[in-house]
């Protein structure tokens, strides 16, 4: 059992802290006193969100999954989609493709499609969303596809519920043809550091999440140079403000500056580009 007024506290603190120095002495004085109010007057607001793995997770969210406001998505999905649609028709596998949203992406660009991923519910969804492509029950840490066996492929906000980076990457390097790309795409460390995991709200009304781990720069890095895999870039989209009422979760009300100076140009994803060294 959480508490959300802890949360909106935490923020409020965040913005004081993102102020106190850089800001002019108004606002920062401002965002404190944004502070003491929720500190004397803060609601109970108990929220019963239990820890979930990745397969009885996303199981429980999948039927509200496409259906619920998601920030993230909003500025992922954008830089992914022109990723994909840059690289020549082939074979592509969507691993821990979800409801298929970038399944059909890759569907409409002319490629021959494998998606992966370890909840039957969410293929399920895929599946009706994209019935050409070849759906598999699948782990990130063993891939149901032959080395060398495809030219694109794409993962997306999955590795964070991965406790090793090393074993998924690899996979990823493993599946890809020398000279093929990799798009990765996930919910940015800093956010994860913040916030801790990935929410949700199922169809029934129940709460809860997914656990995640936190993953710095370097630990890709050093996962992808192991995996034979080279960067050809990094994006790091930034919280708008039109994203703030989705990631206040319905709290933005009670401190909408506060919200604002704590959240607004913080990084909420982050995409790699990522092309497979050739073999020798």
């Amino acid at each position: 059992m959480g508490d959300a007024g802890r949360y909106v506290l935490g923020v409020a603190g965040l913005a004081v802290y993102r102020t106190w120095l850089v800001a002019d002495p108004a606002r920062a004085a401002a965002r404190m006193r944004d502070l003491e109010r929720l500190v004397a007057a803060a609601p109970s607001m108990p929220v019963d969100a239990p820890a979930f793995d990745v397969v009885e997770g996303y199981g429980r969210w999948a039927a509200s999954y496409d259906a619920s406001p998601n920030p993230l998505i909003d500025v992922e999905q954008p830089i992914v989609h022109a990723m994909i649609d840059a690289v020549p028709r082939g074979v592509a596998l969507d691993a821990a493709c979800g409801t298929g949203r970038h399944t059909r992406q890759l569907a409409t660009c002319g490629h021959r499609i494998v998606g992966v991923d370890a909840s039957a519910a969410m293929l399920e969804l895929a599946r009706r969303a994209v019935p050409g492509a070849e759906l598999r029950i699948g782990d990130l840490g063993s891939l149901p596809a032959d080395s060398a066996s495809v030219d694109l492929v794409v993962c997306a906000l999955a590795l964070s519920h991965c406790a090793d980076l090393g074993p998924p990457i690899r996979e990823l390097g493993r599946i890809v043809r020398p000279g093929g790309r990799v798009i990765v795409s996930d919910f940015h460390p800093v956010m994860i550091a913040l916030v801790g995991s990935a929410f949700f709200v199922a169809a029934d009304g129940s709460s809860g999440h997914v656990r995640s781990f936190c993953h710095w720069h370097g630990e890709y890095l050093a996962a992808f140079a192991a995996a034979g895999l080279d960067v050809v870039r990094c994006l790091e989209p930034l919280v708008r403000e039109e994203d703030l009422p989705a990631l206040s979760g319905g709290f933005l009300h009670l401190a909408p500056d506060a919200f604002r100076d704590a959240l607004v140009g913080l990084p909420l994803g982050i995409v790699w580009e990522l092309v497979r060294r050739p073999a020798g």
